[in-house]
């Protein structure tokens, strides 16, 4: 099997930063300047700031955060705005999966595939812990396998390659499936997977100690207009900035900035539910693991289906209308991560968490899986935004004031890619006559 990865050198060498972040790690990297990363502290902001830049971002979740990165590479003076110390809503509430296997050929693949060079360049960099555990897709029935099979086949050539693994096969690959639910399975070997909020806590610290880019934690920006060239931004705090380009990536608050816009366009919200398993006998799973809903879920299946003129039939209805696709992962603890559910509505959810839906996933998962205890540790919900027909939303106005959001569950698996091209989309206009 083909590896189509590329080693790439760390962005930044050392004598970028400033003095103050030089702190050694393993393998010569740079850490992040403040070593508690966990502590609220004041010591994260920028001690000073301009009041012009050349670019701010509103939001630090993946599309804010990477929004900043990008534009500090391209040398542009830039500013992060970010309501809380870290991000703390949906951005650090999954299952830190980048999958390009999840998204068909074409402009989403590709960004997604361009996501996983970014992670892996800054991982590497940031001393962030990368899985190159694959995802390994399960068929229960004989026609999922069948599909599965010739899905293979056709991933064989392209830049996001799969095996086909036999029911024994499948078995064989895992510790905890059940024998009698796996009729075969789809692995994708090259599939990502990371801790969220340790990875953006360590790219916000980072970039806060960078000359390139000033980071402002604990701020709300309440308003955002034109005037003249520059956007003008006022903050909670009473704060003004002004910039010559904006990016408003505020996630799932669309009652701030710009609520008569979004109001008029075809956002819905999405609130899913995990879980924390215990994992006392220390098993591991090797791989994320996805139960055949999937196959009647994602994009790339879909996609596959409609190629091959088969159709899977849908999910148990009690699944489907709580939008259930039961995932198993891992995190760096070794503790099972599980989910999720995903409730649609087009007003603002709340955080409220649904026994039933879980008892669902619960339920489901226990078909999937033996040698569990299903010990519930931890629990919690996240809320995206999703543009229903396009699968993002992008308007600018003014030229200079860049909304985005709705992009939905695949934020983590193409952020950073959509993002890079924002920013060198940006540069082009910047270098015309």
């Amino acid at each position: 099997m083909r590896q189509v990865w590329r080693e790439v050198s760390p962005v930044f060498p050392p004598d970028r930063l400033q003095a103050s972040c030089l702190i050694p790690g393993n393998r010569g990297s740079v850490l992040p300047c403040f070593p508690d990363t966990h502590s609220v502290s004041e010591t994260m902001s920028t001690p000073t700031y301009q009041s012009e830049y050349d670019v701010i971002v509103i939001g630090g979740g993946v599309l804010g955060a990477f929004h900043a990165y990008f534009a500090m590479r391209q040398g542009l003076k830039t500013l992060l705005i970010e309501r809380n110390v870290f991000p703390q809503q949906a951005s650090v509430r999954n299952f830190g999966l980048i999958i390009p296997s999840a998204m068909p050929a074409g402009r989403w693949r590709d960004r997604a595939i361009a996501s996983c060079e970014i992670y892996s360049e800054l991982c590497e960099f940031l001393d962030v812990p990368l899985r190159r555990t694959g995802t390994q897709y399960l068929a229960h029935t004989a026609a999922e396998a069948d599909f599965l099979k010739q899905m293979a086949v056709v991933c064989e050539d392209s830049l996001c390659p799969a095996e086909y693994y036999s029911a024994e096969e499948t078995i064989r690959s895992s510790c905890c499936l059940n024998p009698e639910f796996c009729q075969g399975s789809l692995f994708f070997p090259h599939d990502l997977q990371l801790d969220p909020d340790q990875f953006f806590r360590a790219l916000i610290n980072w970039i806060a100690c960078t000359s390139d880019c000033d980071y402002l934690p604990n701020t709300t920006a309440i308003t955002v207009e034109s005037q003249e060239s520059l956007a003008c931004i006022r903050t909670s705090s009473g704060r003004t900035f002004q910039a010559r380009h904006t990016f408003v990536c505020s996630g799932a608050d669309l009652q701030t900035l710009f609520p008569e816009i979004y109001a008029s366009r075809n956002l819905q919200y999405c609130k899913l539910q995990m879980l924390k398993l215990s994992n006392p006998e220390n098993r591991t799973l090797g791989t994320s693991i996805a139960s055949p809903i999937a196959l009647t879920r994602y994009p790339a299946f879909l996609k596959a289906q409609s190629l091959q003129g088969v159709s899977l039939p849908a999910p148990d209805p009690v699944l489907q209308e709580r939008g259930i696709q039961i995932w198993m992962t891992q995190n760096q603890n070794n503790e099972f991560i599980l989910g999720d559910s995903h409730a649609y509505s087009t007003d603002a959810p709340t955080e409220f968490l649904s026994a039933e839906v879980e008892s669902h996933i619960i339920n489901y998962a226990r078909k999937m899986f033996v040698k569990l205890e299903f010990e519930v540790i931890d629990r919690w919900c996240g809320i995206y935004t999703e543009a229903q027909s396009a699968g993002l939303f992008q308007q600018t106005l003014d030229d200079r004031i860049h909304l985005i959001t709705g992009i939905g569950g695949k934020g983590m698996t193409t952020g950073p890619g959509l993002a890079r091209e924002n920013i060198r989309q940006l540069s082009l206009i910047q270098s015309r006559p």
